[in-house]
């Protein structure tokens, strides 16, 4: 089935725009308001239905984050909201209301190139630079999955996949900004046939049967690029861009679960502004 890529069109002179495509949970289509929000605001989300009572994409407003993240406050929840993060992260996008018209951001193909698209053309992107030195090691360990972050030079994430099947194995690959955004933007998101089928998503998105993807990967490490998407967006949740801290992010198996954990420590973590 071929997959068409979401429209978008302009919503008014303030830089705000409309993007609409399909969702994943509600399998409907989705329609997703981005505008500029005022400034110091950061990210903030709502479902249009009434009243909109806004969300803060902080850690502290997680409810779920088995499978993807979710935010919720008294009366809504919104899930998929980490590849919008990741999106913002790497475009350096701070303030910015999102108002969708489902309980979900739109999917896509399983990567942030739509989110790309839709915050290049509002014109709320800039240039992203260090702006805090990580002073102390995070650790964190959940049975056999870790994620930890330590000083460093620089942003740059690490993350190693170890996945019992021929497609995949035993991965590693590291990133920093110098290597490109599109490699990790690009990234698709991957779920087995039994999970994708389920979702009746299997033919439009990356799918993993007994022996292959179902799909050509853009490059072999593909996946664990999809797993620093991840991890950028996640992390987003601290209340900072992690791009701006000097900091080195290593995922060992890592998911969304580690990922908001880490986002929790390092939003109470001894950070100091660089000169």
């Amino acid at each position: 089935m071929h997959y068409a890529k979401p429209d978008k069109r302009r919503m008014s002179e303030e830089g705000g725009i409309k993007i609409n495509g399909k969702g994943l949970f509600s399998k409907e289509e989705v329609t997703v308001s981005i505008s500029k929000a005022k400034v110091n605001s950061g990210i903030v989300f709502a479902v249009n239905k009434g009243k909109k009572e806004f969300i803060s994409a902080r850690v502290e407003n997680v409810s779920n984050a088995t499978r993807n993240t979710v935010l919720t406050n008294d009366t809504e929840s919104i899930c998929l909201i980490e590849h919008f993060l990741a999106a913002c992260s790497l475009l350096g996008v701070d303030d910015v209301e999102v108002i969708t018209d489902q309980n979900e951001l739109i999917i896509g193909d399983g990567s942030a190139v739509h989110w790309q698209d839709a915050l290049l053309e509002t014109g709320l992107c800039s240039d992203v630079k260090e702006k805090y030195d990580l002073n102390e090691t995070i650790f964190i360990k959940r049975d056999k999955k870790q994620i930890a972050a330590i000083p460093h030079d620089g942003f740059k994430v690490s993350y190693y996949m170890d996945w019992e099947h021929p497609a995949l194995g035993k991965l590693f690959v590291s990133w920093e900004p110098r290597d490109g955004k599109d490699k990790i933007l690009r990234a698709r998101t991957f779920g087995t046939k039994e999970e994708n089928d389920y979702f009746e998503v299997t033919d439009r998105l990356l799918t993993l049967d007994e022996n292959d993807f179902n799909k050509k990967l853009h490059e072999p490490l593909e996946p664990l690029y999809h797993k620093i998407l991840d991890i950028i967006g996640d992390l987003r949740l601290s209340g900072i861009n992690p791009l701006e801290i000097n900091m080195h992010v290593i995922g060992f198996k890592s998911g969304h679960e580690l990922n908001v954990e880490m986002a929790k420590s390092l939003s109470s973590a001894n950070l100091k502004q660089t000169a």
